[in-house]
């Protein structure tokens, strides 16, 4: 069995809850960060504290693409999903023929493995449908 290993380190931690994307907030402004900011882009305030965001949003927008990327297979659907604490993430998305992508829909966010390297599975999050 191959080790796993996330695309990124520190956006996100799996619970008992399922997965959850980790993000920053600024003490002073309230401003929240996803990827997690070194001090606050709207204050430029330094107390910062991690916080978990939601793990269903609303679907923004989305592409599907229909050229192979470096690590993705086509088609495949990248966009962004709208989350409560007002962020924006930016995340490859699952297609599936049973649950069409619509601008507005609920999404939740999931553990999936995005690619192979090497001798390691390079995990991160995904949205879906909403179940």
């Amino acid at each position: 069995m191959s080790e796993r290993i996330p695309f990124r380190k520190d956006t996100f931690a799996e619970t008992p809850e399922g997965l959850v994307l980790l993000a920053n907030r600024c003490r002073s402004c309230g401003q929240v960060f996803f990827p997690k900011a070194v001090f606050c882009l709207s204050c430029l305030g330094e107390d910062m504290e991690e916080v978990k965001l939601s793990q269903r949003g609303k679907l923004y927008s989305y592409t599907v693409g229909h050229m192979p990327s470096m690590h993705f297979q086509p088609p495949y659907a990248i966009g962004y999903v709208d989350l409560p604490e007002g962020v924006k993430v930016f995340a490859p998305l699952q297609l599936s023929e049973n649950a069409p992508l619509e601008v507005g829909m609920e999404m939740e966010v999931f553990l999936d493995k995005l690619w192979d390297q090497e001798e390691q599975e390079v995990v991160g999050y995904r949205f879906r449908p909403a179940r």
